[in-house]
């Protein structure tokens, strides 16, 4: 081969571009390291080396990249903050490490000052020196918040500020005028501290806080984690990311928040009461238990922890104290939102309808009228056409002052209806309007599931299929049922639940947060998974039996409903060799309409808001489904939705004979199976099998020709 000469270097730049961009890391890598072969002093080989291996989550290699980019680049602020922002992410160690280089760096003043305050950040706040107010002035502003005289504070803030701009004057100017109720001047008041220091630490918690009591959660996550990386223990700071991840369906984020905030206020009410929900999010039903018996040791029982107490007691399988429980939060606080739709909730799963719907309309006659209470009714069953609560529910959505958050349950309420009565004009009207508004809170980054599908398959690199069998932990035979929302998951999980040897487990959500930490730890020293080691896979398959045994103790062989485990099936042949995996598959139309119609927890299934979105999540999971197929054929198993309900008694005997299980007629009548269901298709699984949702996405074909000509595309690309 003859040697590369430097006119190659900017093809071979665009080159290694263009395979980053397209999910060849590793080969993109290959070009940079060829390059830096031919350019050793030109720092943005380095630096795109380092922002392949970060995203790829190879960290060590990344930070060891950027140094380097720095060395060569001392005065090149892109590569200074992306050194800074991932050693904030790492141990303190690479951060101290980071601080010792960022001394060399020939950056502007302001902009070294900055990057050194943020990579030295901790504690709970952050030092002030003012020129235009003295430190008595400011105390004396915050001792007047502090007593609940706002309307002082803030007048004596705005005469402050006419000595000129000052960011801690400014930052409780906000505080004062957000508790005043005047949102548009505080944000305002708080953006102006923050634009003369960005990383001022109190002024991101206390707009942190604004956005989270505003329900703008995206902006919220951004601010104060970040204000997280600048003052770590600040008690705002970890309070208001409690909560924001316990709203957006991210409770192990947030239990991790909060334990740091208890650490350092043990008995802190409102950390408890927040770590309490995440806990029972993830059903440590134990945990959850914990913290209200802390609260109950200094404070009267609310009506919601009561309705929490129901619940955890109920996932401990202690159904009188859970009904106790229930009953006592619908007398201590019979027209709080949470304790009424908790109580019918717990009364749905039990397969209770009638006395779920009769907790959700005493509500509604005491006045408690939301759009979860009526949507909850709405999927309970099918409303006549002259029932009044459907002109109620009309009524509700025409005011022009409901909530989003409300606009949504109510909107999806009033599809269900509409469905049952076959207008679909009505139902396209109130469900584009939902789905328009939980895209605004909820949004999806597309790029990101591409992204995970790339990084593991990359990560799958020289997997061998000779290792599945010889390593792992082999006491567990879980049969995972996995497939998009919606595919007949719940119903395969009845089927199988009704089989005498057989627990049915829901959505656990256990193995994916632990396969994917052993993997993190092989993908950031940059191995693939023929790196981990025998004792990591059975490692793995006991832990994965230990949170079972804890949740389930009495069950011998369990369902695990989780969705996911579509996109990590070699995890669990390397780590319970035994554990069966099955598939669905439905007709896609059928399938994504089905997404697009229903609401899911928020935070949850971002995708399914958008046509766009669902058909790059139903190509990806054929692409997963391919990619497994290829690897071990013989490992997971589908099963066709339409074929199931076509033929029950054929499709049944072949899923159990794949399961290991000898045929029982149980399992042919699944809906007379008493066991709770906490799903969207808790109704329909109380039921024989039926054909009606078939072709369910008819109606409405010319409202859905995005979604119609992308699965047209993936159709013609598979031929």
């Amino acid at each position: 081969m003859l040697p590369l000469n430097s006119n190659q270097i900017p093809a071979l730049f665009q080159k290694a571009g263009t395979l980053a961009r397209s999910g060849k890391p590793d080969e993109a890598l290959k070009v940079l390291a060829q390059l830096r072969t031919m350019a050793p002093g030109r720092a943005e080989v380095p630096f795109q080396i380092g922002q392949i291996h970060q995203q790829l989550g190879h960290t060590d290699a990344a930070l060891k990249a950027y140094g380097d980019a720095a060395r060569l680049a001392p005065a090149e602020v892109t590569v200074w903050r992306a050194y800074v922002n991932l050693a904030l992410t790492l141990d303190p160690s690479s951060r101290t490490m980071v601080a010792k280089q960022l001394k060399k760096a020939k950056l502007p003043p302001a902009e070294l000052k900055r990057l050194t305050t943020v990579l030295k950040g901790s504690g709970a706040s952050t030092k002030r020196v003012s020129k235009t107010a003295t430190k008595a002035e400011i105390d004396a502003l915050t001792d007047l918040l502090n007593a609940g005289r706002a309307k002082e504070a803030e007048e004596q803030a705005r005469a402050l500020l006419t000595r000129g701009t000052n960011e801690a004057v400014s930052m409780v100017h906000g505080v004062a005028l957000a508790a005043l109720g005047q949102a548009d001047k505080a944000e305002h008041a708080f953006k102006t501290a923050l634009a003369k220091d960005p990383d001022y630490g109190e002024a991101l918690a206390q707009y942190g806080q604004f956005l989270v009591k505003h329900a703008r959660r995206t902006e919220a996550r951004k601010v104060l984690e970040h204000a997280r990386r600048i003052i770590p223990d600040n008690p705002i700071v970890l309070g208001n990311l409690g909560v924001l991840y316990t709203d957006i369906n991210a409770p192990r984020e947030a239990v991790d928040v909060l334990d740091a905030l208890l650490k350092k206020a043990p008995g802190n009410p409102a950390g408890l009461f927040t770590r309490a929900k995440a806990r029972l999010t993830l059903e440590d039903a134990a945990g959850t238990l914990e913290d209200l018996d802390a609260l109950a040791a200094t404070s009267a029982p609310t009506g919601e922890m009561l309705a929490l107490r129901a619940m955890a007691e109920k996932l401990l399988g202690n159904l009188d104290a859970s009904r106790d429980a229930i009953e006592k939060a619908l007398k201590t606080d019979p027209n709080h939102l949470r304790v009424v739709t908790m109580a019918a909730n717990l009364l749905q799963q039990a397969g209770d309808f009638e006395a779920a719907e009769t907790v959700l309309r005493d509500a509604i006659a005491r006045g408690v009228r939301s759009g979860s209470v009526y949507r909850m009714i709405a999927q309970g069953r099918k409303l006549p056409q002259d029932d009044p609560l459907i002109d109620e529910m009309k009524a509700l959505w025409d005011r022009p002052d409901l909530p989003d958050e409300a606009r949504v349950d109510l909107g999806y309420g009033l599809v269900k209806v509409m469905e049952d009565h076959k207008d679909a004009e009505a139902v396209w009207t109130y469900l584009s309007r939902a789905n328009e508004v939980m895209t605004r809170l909820h949004p999806h980054d597309m790029s990101k599931e591409q992204g995970d599908f790339d990084r593991f398959k990359a990560f799958l690199t020289g997997f061998d299929t000779a290792r599945i069998g010889r390593c792992g932990y082999d006491q567990n035979s879980t049969i995972f049922i996995t497939g998009l929302p919606r595919s007949g998951t719940t119903l395969v999980e009845q089927i199988l639940a009704s089989h005498s040897t057989v627990t049915g487990g829901d959505e656990l959500g256990i193995f994916h947060p632990l396969g994917f930490e052993q993997v993190a730890k092989v993908a950031q020293a940059g191995g693939h998974i023929g790196d981990m080691t025998d004792a990591q896979f059975d490692a793995l398959g006991r832990a994965y039996q230990d949170a079972i045994d804890t949740r389930l103790p009495d069950a011998d062989r369990i369902t695990d409903k989780t969705i996911s485990t579509y996109q990590i099936a070699p995890l669990v042949w390397l780590a319970m060799p035994k554990a069966k995996i099955v598939a669905l598959r439905r007709d896609p139309r059928d399938n994504l309409w089905s997404i697009f119609k229903n609401r899911f927890v928020p935070g949850l299934h971002r995708y399914s808001y958008s046509q766009a979105a669902l058909v790059q999540t139903y190509r990806l999971y054929t692409e997963y489904l391919d990619l497994w197929r290829e690897l071990a054929p013989d490992r997971i198993y589908e099963i066709s939705y339409e074929a199931l309900v076509d033929d029950p008694e054929t499709e049944i005997r072949k899923l159990l004979e794949f399961c290991d299980l000898e045929w029982e007629d149980a399992c042919l009548d699944f809906h007379k199976t008493k066991r709770d269901v906490k799903t969207l298709s808790v109704a329909q699984v109380r039921q024989p099998l039926y054909k009606s949702s078939v072709g369910k996405w008819e109606p409405y074909a010319e409202h859905l020709t995005e979604l119609l000509d992308g699965l047209a595309k993936i159709e013609d690309g598979n031929r």
